[in-house]
Parts: C-alpha cells; sequence; structure tokens
C-alpha cells in the first residue's frame, strides 16, 4: 500500500512539474518580447540630425513594404554606372529599359523559397526571425513608376551618394576578379537577379536594418536602428 501511495504522489508531481515549466517558458518568451520591444523603442533615436536634402542633387528612393526593404538609385551617374556590376546577361528578360536599380538584402531562404505569399512555410519565418541565417542580395532593373506607395524620396550629393554606393556594393560577395557572384537559377522574373552577400540575417538585421545602415553612412537622417517595417521614413523630410 505504501508504495502504491507513493506512486500515485510522484504521477501527481508531474503535472504539477509541467505547469511549472509552462509558466517559466511564458514568462521567458515575454521577457524577451519586452527586451526586443525596449531594444526597437531606443532605436528609434534619430542621427545624422543636420542632414538637409541637395538641390538638385542626385535623387534616390527608399523602399520600406510590410514585405521588404530596397535602396533604389539611378542605373548611371557619374559616379556609377550600375549596368557594369550587373550586365544583361544576369537577367532572363530585356532590361534596356529601366532607369533604375532597386538592391535589397535579406534572409536566403525567405528570397529564394518565398516568391509569393502562398509559398510562406512557417518554419522558414520562424529561422529567420529567430536565428542567424544566411542571407543574398535581391537585384532589380526598374522605373520609379513600378515602386508604388511604399517608395519615398530624398536627394544627396554626390560626395553622399558615394557613400551610400560604398555600403552598397560592400554587402556582395566577390570572386577572385572582383565580380559579383550570381545565385544561379533563381529569380522572380526577367528583370531581377539574386547575388551572395556578407552578413547574417535576424530580428535585429532585417532588410529593413540594411537600408538603415546604408542611409546612415551616407549621412540620410533616420533612425539609430529600424528593423521594422516603415521606421525608415520617421525622419525623411516630406515629399514634394
Amino acid at each position: 500500500m505504501h508504495d502504491r501511495n507513493n506512486s500515485r504522489s510522484g504521477i501527481a508531481r508531474v503535472p504539477r512539474l509541467f505547469r511549472r515549466l509552462i509558466k517559466r517558458f511564458v514568462q521567458f518568451a515575454l521577457l524577451l518580447v519586452v527586451l526586443y520591444v525596449g531594444i526597437v523603442l531606443v532605436g528609434l533615436i534619430p542621427v545624422n540630425n543636420a542632414f538637409q536634402p541637395t538641390p538638385g542633387g542626385i535623387e534616390i528612393l527608399l523602399v520600406s513594404s510590410s514585405v521588404h526593404a530596397d535602396v533604389v538609385m539611378p542605373i548611371t551617374t557619374d559616379t556609377i554606372d550600375w549596368r557594369e556590376h550587373f550586365p544583361a546577361n544576369c537577367f532572363r528578360g530585356d532590361t534596356s529599359r529601366a532607369t533604375h536599380v532597386a538592391i535589397g538584402w535579406g534572409d536566403r531562404a525567405f528570397f529564394i523559397e518565398t516568391p509569393q505569399w502562398s509559398d510562406l512555410r512557417l518554419s522558414t519565418a520562424a529561422r529567420a526571425l529567430f536565428w542567424p541565417t544566411a542571407s543574398c542580395l535581391h537585384v532589380s532593373m526598374t522605373v520609379p513608376e513600378q515602386l508604388g506607395a511604399d517608395a519615398r524620396s530624398v536627394t544627396i550629393s554626390v560626395r553622399e551618394y558615394e557613400q551610400l554606393v560604398t555600403t552598397v556594393n560592400a554587402s556582395f560577395r566577390v570572386d577572385a576578379n572582383g565580380a559579383k557572384v550570381q545565385v544561379p537559377h533563381v529569380a522572380y522574373s526577367g528583370d531581377d537577379a539574386f547575388f551572395e552577400a556578407h552578413g547574417s540575417y535576424h530580428c535585429l538585421n532585417t532588410c529593413n536594418s540594411w537600408v538603415g545602415r546604408a542611409m546612415r553612412s551616407a549621412g540620410i537622417r533616420t533612425a539609430w536602428l529600424t528593423p521594422l517595417p516603415r521606421t525608415l521614413f520617421l525622419y525623411l523630410p516630406a515629399s514634394h
């Protein structure tokens, strides 16, 4: 009888232990959420507060939708001709009518495995957010009219644009000849391509974070941290 009572007592302790573990897990998860929100809020402090648009300078566009972020630059300027970096044979279609190049950095698996929302897998999203993952760059030849309401423009000086170009180029992996390394046989359409990138993606280093770093390097006023959509636009001068 004594052994039977001990057995029952042991069984009764299991649910209590299980509930205690769940409670601790929930507390830990809430702590992580609070910590993340705190970091994001502190990160909203603006930098480059002296920035002013340059009249007659180089117009760039910044895209930040609920899905992705890009920096969009004119294909040809005195600073750089992007067609020399992304020649026509990088793309399946005819890109000769494009006037701008849109470049965005992000999680490699999400980029390549999720061309449409219907292709999204929970495992892909969770891995991208909560574990540092490999990255790549998405390059699209485009025109500003295709960008829609998610784009904001700003005009910067030649010197600021040179800094922006340097930062963007530094994100690409290059081969022994200095050429950008393309991800073969992967594209959404005829005017885009993927390239190997430096850096790991996670919830504090997102596509918006990458565009934010590019903006800060160019001296454009933006938040100190920009992991969330739309945060890139918080301190931009109003578009006219």
